[in-house]
């Protein structure tokens, strides 16, 4: 009796016996004849096995832009049917750790990995001989990107998927029912790229001619992915921004201010080529712009601009200067000649006044008098005597005789005298003042006019004549308001280029903000 009950013992042992070294189960399954891991499954049948192949997509590593290449982590899925690997000894599932060198495995591969890196993985066979592999994988793709719309690119990429070596007739290779791809539940991509939509198609190549003609069927899973842009528009686009309004507000700044104009026109220009750097550096070598530099690279230009305009407005500045040296020279020389002019009337009066006395005519001595008391009268007075009247062409060309006067104020003269009609109107006589960096106002000149007693707004030649005798008497204080046009050029310059450079810029900023809806 206790024998019999040994051995109901034995049995009942056995089975758990055998289940429990894997190894040992799959040895027997794989023995000599009966498998061979070099056939295919249904090789002789002449029938394809039916692979399928899944990724399931922990996460994405990297988005290289540099390298085009996109770097992603996850467990690799293969799944077929081998039926000499169908097993009855009720032990269940037959689970192993890979590499499971003694079974038939298909060659699938994928075609755009530069990298790739294969880790732990199990194999399970079950009853009816279905196999199931996963494997950790890290790889690195190939992905051709196009950066156009930079910061508000969107790039594809693609996993592709098939047998090395074996055509459609031999391994078909498809997706999982649940498609080729699968994330964890709520993943969304990377802090600089959102996974926007994950796809998946299965497709056939067809390579050679004629009765070559073979068929292979991919796998493609496809990656939408979308640039999360905060980043490069608040850090980049913004802070370039900044600085181009800087450069603008440089040329507020006093341009006799030479260090500080040149220093604010120049470090924003220093500051774009930085943040040009520092984005495309960041890309492969590119043929063309994309959204954010091309931005960078235009508002590096304006910044540019303000350079090349001071030094337009120091030129100009530098010519003034010399006008004004000229006006100062003119004025030296109008009063050496004003005062040669009064000791040759002194002695011409004194002249007359000795022969007025050898011929004792009181009469004549009394008239020579007064005319000797006249030219040296103030011209206040000079003017309250003179009577106010127009002057007519005739005058004018009787005036012009006056300009053959003392050769000192030729030049000058032909300095106003545009038309060569011997007068001047207050247009002239403000263009010439100008060419002498004296910038009046059209107020002024016709204070001008009033001092010299003229009522008309044309000057004949001797009143011109004793206008530059005496500038300091004529020429009026600093003006209380300057049209634009009445201004310096270098101010003509500044104020014109502060007005257009805001404006273009305005320009080029919505402009680029609109292109980035597209």
């Amino acid at each position: 009796m206790w024998r019999l009950h040994l051995l109901s013992l034995g049995i009942a042992t056995s089975a758990p016996a055998q289940c429990r070294w894997q190894t040992e189960r799959l040895m027997n399954l794989t023995a000599f004849p009966h498998y061979d891991k070099g056939t295919r499954p249904y090789m002789y049948e002449g029938q394809a096995v039916n692979v399928s192949v899944q990724l399931y997509i922990a996460a994405i590593q990297e988005v290289d832009q540099k390298g085009q290449q996109l770097a992603l982590e996850g467990y690799f899925r293969w799944r077929w049917i081998d039926p000499r690997l169908a097993h009855t000894d009720n032990c269940g599932q037959l689970t192993l750790q890979l590499p499971a060198e003694s079974v038939w495995m298909p060659d699938i591969y994928i075609d755009n990995s530069v990298s790739e890196w294969y880790g732990a993985g199990s194999l399970w066979l079950s009853p009816e001989g279905e196999v199931y592999r996963s494997v950790r994988f890290s790889h690195r793709l190939r992905c051709p990107m196009e950066f156009h719309l930079l910061p508000f690119d969107r790039q594809r990429c693609f996993v592709m998927m098939a047998s090395y070596s074996s055509s459609i007739a031999e391994i078909s290779t498809g997706e999982f029912a649940d498609g080729a791809a699968v994330l964890p539940e709520g993943y969304g991509g990377t802090t600089e790229w959102k996974l926007e939509k994950l796809e998946s198609e299965v497709t056939t190549e067809w390579f050679g001619a004629g009765e070559y003609r073979q068929g292979y069927r991919y796998v493609w899973v496809y990656l939408s992915l979308e640039r999360r842009p905060n980043a490069l528009i608040v850090f980049v686009f913004f802070t370039c921004l900044a600085f181009a309004l800087v450069s603008w507000v440089g040329l507020f700044i006093n341009p006799t201010a030479a260090p500080a104009r040149v220093a604010i026109g120049v470090i924003p220009v220093l500051i774009m080529l930085n943040l040009e750097s520092s984005v495309t550096s960041q890309l492969p070598p590119l043929n063309y712009m994309t959204w954010l530099t091309s931005f960078l690279f235009t508002i590096k230009l304006f910044s540019m601009t303000v350079v090349f305009e001071y030094g337009l407005v120091s030129w100009l500045m530098m010519i003034e200067g010399q006008r004004v040296r000229k006006f100062e020279a003119m004025k030296q020389m109008a009063i050496a000649l004003k005062r040669d002019t009064e000791e040759l009337q002194g002695h011409t009066a004194e002249e007359m006044v000795e022969w007025d006395e050898d011929d004792d005519d009181e009469e004549a001595n009394l008239q020579v008098a007064q005319e000797t008391e006249e030219s040296h009268a103030p011209a206040e007075k000079l003017k309250a005597q003179r009577s106010k009247s127009t002057v007519s062409p005739a005058s004018c060309r009787k005036a012009v005789v006056l300009s053959k006067g003392p050769e000192q104020i030729q030049e000058v003269w032909d300095m106003f005298d545009k038309d060569g009609s011997g007068c001047f109107d207050q247009h002239e006589i403000q263009l010439g003042f100008r060419k002498l960096g004296q910038y009046l106002s059209m107020d002024q000149v016709k204070r001008m006019f009033f001092r010299l007693g003229v009522e008309s707004a044309t000057l004949d030649g001797e009143a011109f004549q004793r206008m530059l005798l005496d500038l300091n008497l004529y020429l009026p204080g600093t003006p209380f308001t300057l049209s634009y046009w009445e201004r310096p050029p270098s101010l003509q310059v500044d104020i014109a280029f502060r007005y257009i450079y805001i404006l273009a810029l305005a320009v080029v900023t919505i402009t680029w903000l609109a292109l980035a809806g597209t």
